[in-house]
Formats: C-alpha cells, sequence, structure tokens
C-alpha cells in the first residue's frame, strides 16, 4: 500500500509539474506569436514602400544579395539599403521564426491534453490520504505525507532544473556552431582583404551564409531556454538574470550588414556571438550550483523519510 501510493504521488506531482510548465509555456507562446506576427507585418510594410518583392524575401540568401549589388561595391551602400537589406534579413528570420510557433502551439496543446486532470487526480490522492492516515492498520502519517510529497515535489523540480540544463547546453552548441561559420568567414576575408579576389569573396560570404541559418538556429535554442529558465525562476525560487537574449538575432543582422565585407565588421558579429554564448554558459553554471543544492536537499529528505518508515515498521 505504501509503495503504491508513493509511487502515484511521484507520478501525480510530476503529471502537475507539467500541467503548470505547458499552461505557461503554451500562453507565452501565444504572446510571442502575436508579436513576430506584428513585426513580420510591420517588416513587410517596411519592404513594400522600398517597393521590394516581398514574395522573393523568403528563403533570402546572403550570397544572392551580395551579387545582386557586388557591382555597387557593399561598402559604399548608403544608409537606406543598409537598412533595407537588414529588413529583408529580419523578415525571412520573423517568417521561420512563425512557422516554428505555430507548430510549437500545436505540440505543447497536445500535451497538455494529456496532463489535463491532474489536479482532479491530486484532490482525490489527499481524500486517500487522509483515509490511510486516520486507518490504524496503516503506517502513514502526516509527517510521512508531509515528507514524500516533499521528496516528490523536489524529483519535479529536479527534472525541471535539468530541463533547463539540456535546453542551454543545446544552446551554446548552437552558438559554437555559428561562431564556427563566422571564424571561417573572417578567414576568408583575410584572405580578400589582400587581393583574394571574387573567388574568395564569394565563399566568405557562403560562410556567412551558414552563420545566419546557424544563428536562426541559434536563437530558436535560446527562446527555449529562456522559457525553461522562467520555470526554474518561478517554482524555484532561483534569482537568474537572462533578460534580453531574445533580441540576438536582430543585433547580429544589423551589425551584419553594415559594411559586412569589412573584416573589422565580421569580428563585431563574432564578438556578439561571443558575447551570447558568454552569457548562456554562466546560467549554466548557476543552473548546475542550484541543481547539487536540490539533489543535497532531496537526498537529505530521502534519509529522514527511510528513517521514519524504519521506526514505524
Amino acid at each position: 500500500m505504501f509503495t503504491d501510493l508513493n509511487t502515484r504521488l511521484e507520478a501525480i506531482k510530476e503529471a502537475q509539474w507539467k500541467k503548470r510548465k505547458y499552461e505557461e509555456h503554451l500562453a507565452r507562446a501565444s504572446e510571442y506569436l502575436n508579436e513576430q506576427n506584428q513585426k513580420t507585418s510591420q517588416l513587410k510594410n517596411q519592404l513594400l514602400k522600398e517597393q521590394k518583392d516581398v514574395e522573393k524575401l523568403e528563403k533570402i540568401s546572403l550570397t544572392n544579395i551580395f551579387y545582386t549589388i557586388i557591382g555597387k561595391k557593399l561598402e559604399k551602400l548608403d544608409q537606406e539599403q543598409q537598412e533595407s537589406l537588414a529588413a529583408q534579413l529580419k523578415y525571412e528570420e520573423a517568417v521561420e521564426t512563425m512557422e516554428e510557433m505555430k507548430t510549437e502551439i500545436a505540440e505543447l496543446t497536445a500535451k497538455l491534453e494529456t496532463v489535463r486532470h491532474a489536479d482532479r487526480d491530486y484532490q482525490l490522492l489527499l481524500i486517500e490520504k487522509e483515509r490511510l492516515i486516520h486507518d490504524e492498520q496503516s503506517i502513514w502519517s502526516e509527517q510521512l505525507y508531509e515528507l514524500s510529497d516533499k521528496q516528490a515535489e523536489l524529483k519535479a523540480s529536479l527534472k525541471e532544473y535539468q530541463e533547463a540544463i539540456d535546453a542551454g547546453n543545446g544552446t551554446s552548441r548552437a552558438l559554437s556552431t555559428a561562431l564556427n561559420s563566422l571564424e571561417k568567414a573572417r578567414g576568408w576575408s583575410t584572405w580578400d582583404m589582400v587581393g583574394g579576389g571574387m573567388i574568395t569573396t564569394a565563399i566568405k560570404h557562403g560562410h556567412i551564409d551558414d552563420a545566419k541559418n546557424h544563428v536562426h538556429q541559434a536563437q530558436t535554442y535560446i527562446r527555449h531556454f529562456q522559457e525553461e529558465l522562467k520555470d526554474v525562476v518561478n517554482h524555484g525560487h532561483i534569482d537568474l538574470q537572462f533578460s534580453g537574449m531574445l533580441t540576438f538575432a536582430d543585433y547580429f543582422f544589423d551589425g551584419l550588414i553594415v559594411d559586412w565585407v569589412v573584416h573589422g565588421k565580421i569580428t563585431d558579429s563574432i564578438k556578439q556571438v561571443e558575447s551570447t554564448k558568454t552569457t548562456v554558459d554562466g546560467l549554466l553554471r548557476q543552473l548546475r550550483e542550484q541543481q547539487n543544492h536540490h539533489e543535497y536537499e532531496f537526498k537529505q529528505i530521502a534519509a529522514e523519510r527511510k528513517q521514519l518508515l524504519e521506526l514505524a515498521q
């Protein structure tokens, strides 16, 4: 009877944690989708005013842009042209993100359906708990139940920390991949500056195209990591500073467009990615420290509960 109730308690606590998580993620995902919708409309209007063919902006290639304006010497583009190119990149980023958000919302809705009765199940378990506590043949006591409840809560909390750490590790790897592409572009840029010619310039911009795709992937990871961090902060009573990470891609594209064939500007883009990666890695260290603290607390409660069970038997 003890093992059965304890197993159910852990399962229901985990279901409650998932239900809360999915509900909060769904609310924030819907809000973020609306923001991306507005952003896409604004960028589309901006590009239409500049008489751009918006339909051709889907899956835009930096290399294609480069070949379109190569005769103008990109470093001599005026401010309006630079802003137009940045807007094109941001438009594609926003459209791609919108599609991802729609898929994510559908997945979250389906997941939420699997745990929608979690709170009701917990209330039913409380009724059974009360019956067992008052049953003289049962080893259950109020103190034992409180310890079991706390242990189940901590077990769910540890899963929350692990999910945040997994998301952070994925983000760090995605940023490293983007950095690698930019480092390759910087290497070809050095050769280009000493007379490498059009072939090396094209290769360099091919690497920047790769970096753009990797930056989008990193931005997606950052958004997921930020969601997991919010879970930990809201439910784990931990103070983490992580605001502003979601603007990473916008700043990256702004910096990349301005004089992008100049070696120094590729270096600036690298610094932007490195700075974001440093922030992510710092947050990961804090999460691991807190996870270790929770694991210690979990073991302490497990030992206390074991001792109480031995006395009851």
